[in-house]
């Protein structure tokens, strides 16, 4: 397999793009959109039917692991396709003749810059990303300009979060959402596309705790069908089907897109990982993770 664990870089990130666009020149890769130090906002999707499922990740720098599972996924579902063999006993190349599958393994790439690197990973935003006072940018999840995107979309924002242990100044590593939503160029290129491309849902891989959310806005249709399918999707997994706490919810993407589009987003966080996983926990978290992702591509 072309995807293994390491730790998650731009870099790391484009090798892997090159390396698929060598070996899958069917499928489609696409820059949505670039991060203010200019690194891409990267797509890759398979299938040419009508109704669309986008599959993201990378929203905040906390979340190492969830840009590889997807890359992980994609290239086993291409794998699929190319070979016309069952994954977890789908035949891919019959499901996408009505289906396209959207994957964006990372919108936030500047926040893995930074964590790796400090704040030299911010490029021209070095000065700025210095100012947020931090001693350890190992706990760094906002992008290079201190605005957290993961809370940055248009759902009851607020500038600062709440309850949180820092003082919500900007910029921040965590608690500043923004001062209005959509103000960063990471957020406005995830949802173009969600409203150029009408998703019939939206899964997002963020977070641990092996636990899956969903959000349905007021349409009858996610009303009815969001909970069915996040209980589908727990049972496949064996995770636990959970509520968030209002304040945790604002301002975040799987709520702006229920209620923007009417269709069910939903928000898979994957188990916990040792603070240093090695090659061996990375393959266990995948192996628990692919039939939801499975699931996810076929409701």
């Amino acid at each position: 397999m072309l995807v293994q664990y390491a730790p998650f870089t731009f870099a790391l990130s484009q090798k892997l793009l090159a390396s698929f666009a060598a070996q899958y020149p069917f499928a489609e890769y696409t820059v949505l959109g670039r991060s203010v130090t200019k690194h891409g906002i990267f797509s890759l999707s398979v299938g040419e039917g009508e109704e669309h499922v986008l599959l993201l990740a990378g929203l905040s720098g906390e979340d190492g692991v969830q840009p590889l599972l997807l890359y992980r996924f994609f290239e086993r579902l291409c794998k699929s396709l190319k070979n016309d063999v069952p994954l977890r006993a789908v035949k891919f190349r019959n499901t996408l003749r009505g289906r396209k599958i959207t994957i964006v393994p990372c919108v936030n790439p500047d926040a893995f810059e930074i964590r790796r690197y400090g704040a030299v990973g911010a490029g021209c935003y070095t000065g700025l990303v210095k100012r947020a006072g931090i001693a350890d940018y190992s706990t760094w999840c906002a992008n290079a300009r201190g605005v957290n995107v993961e809370h940055n979309f248009n759902f009851r924002h607020i500038a600062v979060l709440p309850n949180t242990a820092e003082t919500g100044g900007w910029p921040s590593p965590f608690s500043y959402a923004g001062p209005a939503p959509e103000s960063e160029a990471e957020t406005v290129a995830l949802t173009r596309l969600c409203r150029r491309e009408q998703f019939r849902h939206a899964v997002l891989l963020n977070g641990s705790g092996a636990r899956v959310f969903w959000a349905a806005g007021d349409s009858p249709e996610g009303q009815k069908d969001a909970p069915m399918m996040a209980k589908i999707l727990a049972a496949a997994g064996d995770y636990t089907l959970a509520r968030k706490e209002d304040y945790i919810n604002r301002g975040c993407f799987p709520e702006w897109f229920a209620c923007e589009t009417g269709k069910p987003a939903f928000e898979i966080a994957v188990r916990d990982l040792p603070h240093e996983p090695t090659g061996a926990d990375f393959e266990a978290l995948y192996a628990a993770v692919e039939e939801m992702l499975v699931l996810c591509s076929i409701m």
